[in-house]
């Protein structure tokens, strides 16, 4: 069960009950619990700014729902799986020593995804291990992650002896930390695609009222879809990025 309250506070408090609408009768309300904030590469109000769809189509919450569901969906469609990449040298700014003392590492491949699809990247997107020289494996605890540069801080540095060190992440083309412009816009048409679908399927074409034929657009999702596919060509295009990237440090 999920409840959306666009004027709620990750600090807010609610409890719930449950309406048997066959005997009109409300249950004990439940024991109070805090909310948690909302994560997603576009809003509900994003949604309704962008679609004709009202909360007599779709509740907030069912909107909301179907945001993380989209979001999970453009995280698999943009992030490349990276398991246990050995920890080796990259640039002499990105050494990756192993020698007791540091403990600020990188990943070959930045910036560094969301890998357990919370929609934020953190500590808990990167799995870092050791092995000894007989092979041990151990997992390091991350203390932080930089997406943007693919950068890892460790808790504590990893041992001088140690035989290697490696790194499980996803990495993509844009930085979803501060996520893109074009990724909201990706979200929204997907959100839109899933969300037209829900409202039509299943439903008549089109229906008479008298000498009134109302006709059903049977054909937005796909339209919403085909958009969101081109707008995901444009996210993982690398050689877009590098051009815009280029203009930036052009004097």
């Amino acid at each position: 069960m999920s409840y959306y309250d666009a004027t709620g506070a990750s600090t807010s408090w609610y409890k719930v009950d449950f309406y048997d609408t066959t005997n009109s009768v409300a249950s004990a309300l439940s024991t109070a619990f805090q909310s948690g904030e909302f994560r997603g590469y576009c809003t509900v109000d994003d949604i309704r700014n962008a679609t004709n769809i009202t909360s007599s189509d779709l509740s907030d919450t069912q909107v909301c729902n179907l945001i993380t569901f989209a979001g999970i969906q453009i995280n698999a469609d943009m992030n490349i799986y990276v398991e246990e990449e050995r920890v080796a040298y990259i640039t002499n700014t990105k050494s990756n020593e192993i020698d007791g003392t540091n403990t600020t590492f990188y990943t070959r491949n930045w910036p560094i995804g969301d890998l357990n699809d919370d929609f934020s990247v953190d500590s808990s997107d990167v799995e870092v291990f050791s092995y000894d020289s007989d092979g041990t494996r151990t997992e390091l605890t991350v203390s932080s992650v930089t997406a943007k540069t693919g950068t890892v801080e460790l808790e504590t540095a990893p041992a001088a002896a140690l035989s290697k060190v490696t790194m499980t992440y996803k990495w993509c083309q844009r930085d979803v930390t501060v996520p893109d412009p074009l990724l909201k816009t990706a979200c929204v048409l997907l959100v839109s695609f899933w969300a037209y679908s829900k409202i039509n399927i299943g439903k008549s074409p089109r229906w008479r009222m008298g000498s009134t034929q109302i006709y059903r657009d049977m054909d937005s999702p796909e339209k919403y879809y085909d958009r969101y596919l081109r707008m995901l060509s444009r996210l993982n295009d690398r050689t877009s990025i590098n051009q815009i990237q280029l203009i930036d440090i052009l004097p």
